[in-house]
């Protein structure tokens, strides 16, 4: 029981930092928005797989965001 918490609490601390909607963290992972609420709210507990899911979103959204930044910079650069 306690490591679900963990689980819970850790979810709650990273989606609330990465300062994303849930809508958007949800759809990233391919989750509905009413799971990830449950899941925040105590409701239910997700699985590992499930979690995964988020972090691999997560991961996937900071790299996008990396390289569009790469290419403002690039044309920052070009620019000069």
């Amino acid at each position: 029981m306690a490591r679900t918490a963990a689980l819970r609490k850790v979810l709650a601390e990273v989606i609330r930092e990465s300062e994303l909607p849930r809508t958007l963290i949800a759809k990233d992972a391919s989750l509905g928005r009413a799971t990830l609420e449950s899941w925040l709210s105590g409701i239910r507990t997700p699985s590992p797989e499930s979690a995964g899911q988020i972090a691999s979103a997560l991961e996937m959204r900071a790299t996008r965001l990396t390289s569009l930044a790469a290419r403002l910079r690039q044309a920052l650069r070009a620019g000069k």
